[in-house]
């Protein structure tokens, strides 16, 4: 060997940099060890909401549906050798993404909207709010390729939720962008951009918003 020649990486050096590498993901965020398998998103994992994969210029949600990653959703973490991140699917019974969830069982979409209407009867919204459950084929949805989002929170909106459509005029819409209204969930992003206006002007015509 002379002296320009570069010694091969050994199996050791290997193990050495993918330890270095997982024991770095654990220092950033302790929940997550280093190692494939579940994991729970919190404030400080680096794929809350969006993530770059690995070789990729521009951050993307959950490859499989489409959907963005909330706080608290299990996520099923894949590493390369390298030790680096290299996979990122939803892990639940809704979202399945990740082919280890388990399974939620045969869904009949009639019971759902049958139960979900049960819900809104039991505990109508007020008055003031015109909300629309998001039901299957719902073009609010989007599909996995292209999902819609709300937004305030710009998280995609998913199944059974509820939302207001056409935020600027919802007594007489005149486009289908949405906006979450589901406290039940956690996400009153209507009412907050209502008493905030955080949004200044209408995403669709551009036109100026004013608080009421």
């Amino acid at each position: 060997m002379t002296a320009y020649d570069t010694p091969a990486p050994t199996s050791a050096a290997r193990d050495v940099a993918s330890a270095f590498e997982r024991g770095l993901q654990r220092g950033d965020d302790p929940q997550v060890a280093g190692a494939d398998g579940p994991a729970s998103t919190t404030l400080d994992s680096r794929w809350l909401g969006s993530w770059r994969r690995p070789g990729s210029s521009r951050r993307a949600p959950c490859r499989v549906c489409g959907h963005t990653f909330r706080l608290d959703d299990t996520v099923y973490l894949r590493h390369g050798e390298d030790g680096k991140l290299t996979d990122v699917t939803h892990h639940l019974r809704t979202l399945p993404c990740s082919g280890d969830a388990p399974a939620a069982g045969p869904s009949d979409p009639q019971a759902q909207a049958a139960f979900f209407l049960g819900v809104d009867s039991a505990d109508p919204p007020p008055d003031t709010l015109r909300t629309v459950r998001l039901m299957p084929g719902d073009p609010v949805l989007g599909h996995p390729r292209q999902r819609n989002a709300c937004f305030v929170c710009t998280h995609t909106f998913r199944l059974f939720e509820t939302v207001v459509v056409c935020p600027c005029s919802p007594e007489e819409p005149g486009c289908r962008k949405a906006v979450h209204q589901d406290p039940a969930r956690g996400l009153g992003c209507f009412e907050q951009w209502r008493s905030e206006l955080t949004v200044q002007q209408c995403p669709m015509n551009f036109r100026t918003l004013r608080r009421d």
